[in-house]
């Protein structure tokens, strides 16, 4: 549970006054060397995310005469329902259990505890994101998907991304996002103002980036594949995501081995009901 400021200012308050204190503050805003960004999820920004009350089954009427797809109980295997105009949507656990020695905790200069915190909640959201794409895979694997593959040699290009939208489109359905890896973004740099439409010139004169394109978010991943390209229409159209337990950290100390654990984990399902909404690009370079 967040603090709120005035817990931290009290804090703050009683800490500053004592040398011991003070070191303890210093500790906290020593930060350490890092070789990336922890991972924040992204993959759920493709899906309408419910929260399910107690009690209440992630049971979904499907309108949709088209195969739906989920993940199942295990999370491991991804089952595809074609047949039944109701469709479950499984729940499974994605957890995290990082562990730090007693002695560890005074030697750092930083606070280890709550990094710990920090790269078993990264892991969790990495994992997510792995079985959000591994999902969005294995729609556009079957071969009965209504959307091919778009195959593309050489860079991304404007006419190939416009096929990609118009496949969507062509559904009644709005192109909303499009996810990709930084090394793919790296070709929508590239584009000149001939190609780009006039309120992607006015972002890219503002801030300096491009965030979007023809009212399509554009986010990046490093759990995308290099080389595809997954383009995804409006959460209600897409899929459904069930979350019975958010992200939870509970302690999971373990006094004998003189060990700070935790046990974090999140319950939830995925599931994509509408084939029509996706399409994936694959690009081969030279």
């Amino acid at each position: 549970m967040a603090m709120t400021l005035e817990e931290k200012y009290a804090i703050l308050s009683k800490h500053i006054k004592t040398a011991a204190g003070r070191q303890k503050i210093a500790a906290s805003m020593i930060q350490p060397l890092r070789k990336r960004r922890d991972y924040q999820s992204v993959g759920r920004r493709a899906f309408y995310v419910e929260q399910l009350p107690d009690g209440a089954l992630p049971i979904y009427d499907k309108d949709a005469d088209v195969a739906a797809y989920v993940i199942g109980e295990e999370g491991d295997n991804i089952i595809s329902v074609v047949k039944p105009k109701r469709v479950m949507f499984p729940l499974f656990e994605i957890a995290a259990n990082p562990e730090i020695h007693l002695t560890e905790i005074k030697a750092r200069r930083f606070d280890l505890i709550e990094r710990a915190v920090d790269l078993g909640s990264a892991e969790i959201m990495a994992e997510e994101d792995r079985k959000i794409f591994a999902t969005m895979d294995a729609v556009c694997d079957d071969p009965s998907a209504p959307n091919a593959d778009i195959d593309i040699t050489g860079n991304l290009t404007a006419a190939a991304l416009a096929d990609g939208f118009a496949a969507i489109e062509r559904s009644d359905i709005r192109v909303a996002t499009i996810f990709c890896n930084a090394r793919d973004y790296s070709d929508l740099r590239k584009w000149d103002r001939d190609v780009l439409d006039p309120d992607s010139q006015a972002q890219m004169l503002k801030t300096g980036i491009r965030s979007g394109i023809w009212n399509a978010t554009i986010i990046t991943s490093r759990m995308v594949p290099e080389g595809t390209v997954y383009i995804c229409g409006e959460p209600e159209f897409f899929g459904r995501m069930p979350v019975r337990t958010d992200l939870t950290i509970l302690s999971a100390d373990t006094p004998k081995a003189r060990l700070i654990g935790f046990s974090m984990f999140e319950q939830l399902g995925i599931g994509i009901y509408n084939p029509y909404a996706i399409v994936r690009m694959k690009i081969t370079r030279a």
